[in-house]
């Protein structure tokens, strides 16, 4: 009985076995195979198109940031006769070429930072006229009607030495009005002085003088930049040097101006000798003036 089971069991093996084996059988498997080779096939081919235009995107982006203007740039590495005039295109096809970036992510309007370092050292020198540090924008200054010695009509931002006087003014072309004017009392000469000039979102100019906060100006509407050229010293300038212009397109915050006052102006003379390369810095004095504390008694 066992021995016939196991015929029929070796009958019914061999059968599959045989009907596995058949063409029909294989045809399928053979097919599906195939089949499953192609699916592979296509995949891979997707798979190597996608890691292809992830790495062009990739090297896109390198070399643009590595290409790009910098958002922050020095435009005056360095310190030059403030009597020299200079400018700084912003043609990026111009050789020596700095361009500056607008700012982004504002919905309020634009915001900027400008710094730079001053030392002024005779205020009789052009003292009738207005005595230009730097501007960005045309190249039309007044030489023969008032003000003179002011750009027009493009000051985005401007910066002068009022006439007769040891004043800063702050000039800043908005939509609405096409100069607003900030100055600022005082300032101290033969000393080194750093002037920031900051606009944020909700339009506030404010002017940091050795990082500390001395004037603000709301602005009547948003601040008009312009696509002109930065330029330094026109019309003669000012008796004395300027160091380190820089641009920032965000509104910088108070570590940053700290760090910048802290760093000090660079005093690698750039274009001439200067006989006296080390000038001091602002004095505490000034700061504090009219307080009646330790560094100005009131007697």
């Amino acid at each position: 009985m066992s021995s016939q089971f196991s015929r029929v069991s070796d009958t019914g093996g061999q059968s599959s076995f045989s009907s596995f084996s058949s063409n029909k059988y294989m045809a399928g498997t053979k097919e599906f195979l195939e089949s499953n080779s192609i699916v592979a096939k296509f995949a891979f081919l997707l798979l190597v198109l996608l890691l292809f235009v992830m790495a062009l995107r990739l090297g896109t982006s390198i070399m643009s940031w590595i290409f790009s203007p910098s958002t922050d740039p020095i435009l005056i590495n360095g310190m030059v006769d403030a009597k020299q005039m200079m400018r700084i295109p912003q043609d990026p096809s111009v050789n020596g070429a700095i361009p500056i970036m607008r700012s982004k992510g504002s919905d309020e309007g634009l915001v900027f930072t400008w710094s730079v370092w001053i030392n002024i050292d005779d205020l009789q020198y052009r003292q009738n006229e207005y005595r230009h540090i730097f501007h960005k924008g045309n190249d039309d200054i007044n030489v023969t009607k008032a003000p003179i010695g002011m750009n027009q009509p493009n000051n985005a931002p401007g910066l002068y030495i009022a006439p007769g006087t040891n004043d800063l003014v702050v000039v800043m072309n908005t939509f609405e009005n096409i100069n607003e004017e900030v100055i600022v009392k005082d300032i101290p000469i033969n000393k080194w002085l750093n002037v920031i000039i900051r606009v944020d979102e909700q339009h506030k100019l404010d002017v940091y003088i050795n990082g500390r906060l001395v004037r603000r100006h709301i602005l009547k509407s948003v601040p008009r930049q312009n696509y002109g050229d930065v330029y330094v010293s026109m019309n003669g300038g000012f008796s004395g040097y300027t160091s380190s212009l820089r641009y920032f397109n965000t509104a910088i915050g108070q570590n940053q101006i700290q760090s910048i006052v802290d760093n000090g102006p660079s005093l690698k003379m750039i274009g001439s000798n200067m006989d006296d390369a080390k000038p001091r810095y602002l004095s505490l004095r000034w700061f504090f003036a009219g307080n009646g504390d330790m560094y100005n008694p009131s007697s």
